[in-house]
């Protein structure tokens, strides 16, 4: 089809440090290319896409806000070590970002795959043959002869876009569609706790000038099993919202 196909590597971290190769097809007389990546992977982010979408939610639906204590969520359940509070923070602004590119208006579908050959709203399985596939991209190419064009057009059909809803809480309706269940991973302990058993009195003990430091007390986990029982779960809702919000977003563009 005169079409360039090369292949691309990108390192992803999650428990260990794994490597995606990912197909690029690409039109040599215009330089337009489409990747096929597999859907857990962020263009250039090293960790798979379940990681972020945890830990914005995770944030977003904590009594106790805390990015600390949603980075340490993320790291706890998918085992990735390198995963910190800016990441989170970082997080929450894209989402905002994908939601006011996509003009996106509805919750994302967390049980849109659970009926064969059938997505969202009447949309085929994304299961495709591979020969589909490829006349696909072959269309979308030779669809677009410029970089010029295809900005044109993605404009002028964000243009004709009804305006978006005005919510504060963009991202928490986003994904409302999530169930609680996955983010409850942290044991709070009850308050007033164990009074102690030492019951002398001693002296007031002297104390240093200026406001004391706060006690960090490390976070406590719900065991393993059932640990790995939430991050299985996670990952299959995880992929059924990436999969809807691809057809939503590139609904506009495709």
């Amino acid at each position: 089809m005169g079409l360039t196909v090369t292949y691309h590597r990108q390192q992803v971290e999650l428990v260990d440090r794994i490597t995606i190769a990912y197909m690029k097809v690409e039109d040599p007389k215009t330089n337009l290319s489409v990747s096929m990546t597999p859907w857990f992977l962020v263009a250039g982010r090293p960790y798979p896409i379940f990681a972020y979408v945890y830990a914005i939610a995770h944030y977003q639906r904590a009594d106790r806000k805390s990015l600390e204590e949603s980075a340490a969520a993320v790291r706890k359940l998918f085992r990735i070590s390198g995963f910190h509070k800016s990441t989170v923070s970082r997080s929450l602004s894209a989402m905002e970002g994908f939601i006011d590119a996509s003009r996106l208006e509805q919750p994302l579908a967390a049980d849109v795959l659970k009926n064969p050959g059938c997505l969202h709203n009447g949309q085929p399985d994304p299961d495709q043959p591979k020969e589909d596939v490829v006349k696909q991209i072959s269309e979308i190419l030779a669809a677009y002869p410029s970089f010029e064009m295809l900005e044109r057009d993605f404009g002028e059909r964000v243009r004709r876009l009804p305006e978006p809803i005005k919510r504060t809480d963009s991202t928490s309706h986003a994904l409302s569609g999530i169930p609680d269940e996955p983010f409850n991973i942290i044991i709070r302990s009850k308050p007033g706790g164990r009074p102690s058993r030492d019951r002398r009195k001693r002296p007031p003990r002297p104390r240093a000038k200026g406001r004391p430091k706060p006690v960090q007390h490390p976070l406590k986990f719900i065991d393993y099993p059932q640990r790995e029982e939430k991050r299985k779960d996670f990952i299959a809702i995880c992929h059924r919202l990436a999969l809807n919000a691809a057809i939503i977003y590139h609904r506009y563009l495709v």
